[in-house]
């Protein structure tokens, strides 16, 4: 049978989660539902707003479920999430735990929504009457003989027991977009697009966005070397830039002269970006993937990522490489995190 494990853009049902679970064998069964409360933290909610790259969010999930399961052999689990905007009530993440026993069915409940909220990439924007805002991702654990009661944020939860009643479950966990407040630009090279009809532009700006970031430069240039050279220098050196998504130029026909512009501005290299970025590519479009010539490298203290002229290439490269690593790549820039070992400790 197919587990049950996914981010979710429509209403969830608890219902399927148990469902997923159930079987002959299992004498317990416990259930988590985090649902949108009407304030946290002394503010009032009125709608949540969680964002995710449900590639990522999908992958990681899979792996908690595997790898809990795997160390309570007789638990099964599943779990939906939800994205988008929720309003107060309406349920923004449930999971559900089967076992021979009630012992198990609990740990293993416990042990997936804490999981979940330590590591999946999914992040919550609060509107109240303050406006939108984004804050740590405060909904409810597990907590096995506790007293039903509403948890401490913008989330309540509840465990049923094998007799039907309800355990609340409560928690405080900080999540923040990865990317937030870092300042970053995005170019696009195209002889034939305007911003009009840029759509990996558009793309490379909303994934950015979505990760927290701030556009604080773009442009669109045509595919001439000198005229790429310019503008990217002039912005990787001006100091406000800590990252630069380039969009077009990176394939292997006549006009394509991205890589060739930004090569002699490179001080060094990250060669594992376009080897990875390949690695990705070629699941989607297979042999192809080998045409790409994707880079990225260091101009002055500034990451720079020259990614194909494809929205789909785009969107793949951001959501799966570029926003994942680009929090601690930029890390390693500052002058702070240079020592002997740095390499090997970060790498590690």
């Amino acid at each position: 049978m197919k587990r049950v494990s996914a981010v979710r853009t429509e209403a969830l049902s608890l219902d399927e989660v148990v469902a997923a679970v159930s079987r002959p064998e299992a004498g317990a069964v416990t259930s988590f539902s985090g649902l949108v409360r009407n304030h946290a933290d002394g503010r009032a909610v009125t709608l949540l707003e969680y964002e995710a790259y449900p590639s990522m969010a999908e992958k990681e999930m899979e792996r908690i479920l595997e790898a809990i399961e795997d160390e309570i052999p007789e638990a099964r689990l599943a779990v939906l999430h939800r994205i988008g905007k929720l309003r107060v009530g309406e349920l923004a993440v449930v999971c559900a735990a089967s076992a021979p026993h009630r012992e198990q069915a609990f740990e293993a409940c416990r042990q997936c929504i804490d999981r979940i909220k330590a590591t999946v990439p999914i992040w919550k924007r609060e509107h109240g009457p303050e406006g939108p805002y984004w804050v740590g991702w405060h909904d409810a654990r597990c907590a096995h003989g506790a007293s039903g009661h509403h948890a401490h944020g913008s989330g309540a939860g509840h465990a049923p027991s094998e007799s039907g009643h309800h355990h609340a479950m409560s928690s405080n966990d900080l999540r923040l977009p990865p990317l937030s407040g870092m300042a970053v630009g995005v170019l696009t090279v195209s002889d034939s697009r305007s911003p009009s009809t840029d759509a990996s532009g558009r793309v490379a700006r909303e994934a950015l966005t979505r990760a927290g970031a701030t556009i604080v430069a773009f442009h669109l240039v045509r595919d001439e070397p000198a005229d790429i050279a310019s503008w990217v220098a002039e912005h990787a050196h001006s100091g406000q830039l800590r990252a630069l998504v380039i969009t077009g130029g990176t394939g292997i026909a006549e006009r394509d002269r991205t890589i060739e512009a930004l090569e002699p501005l490179f001080s060094r290299t990250l060669d594992g970006f376009g080897e990875a970025f390949r690695r990705s590519s070629f699941d989607q479009v297979g042999p192809r993937a080998m045409l790409s010539r994707a880079k990225a490298g260091v101009i002055g203290s500034c990451l720079v990522f020259a990614l194909p002229g494809s929205p789909r290439a785009v969107e793949l490269a951001l959501t799966e490489l570029v926003v994942p690593v680009l929090p601690h790549a930029v890390a390693l820039l500052q002058p702070s995190s240079a020592s002997p070992n740095s390499e090997l400790i970060h790498a590690g």
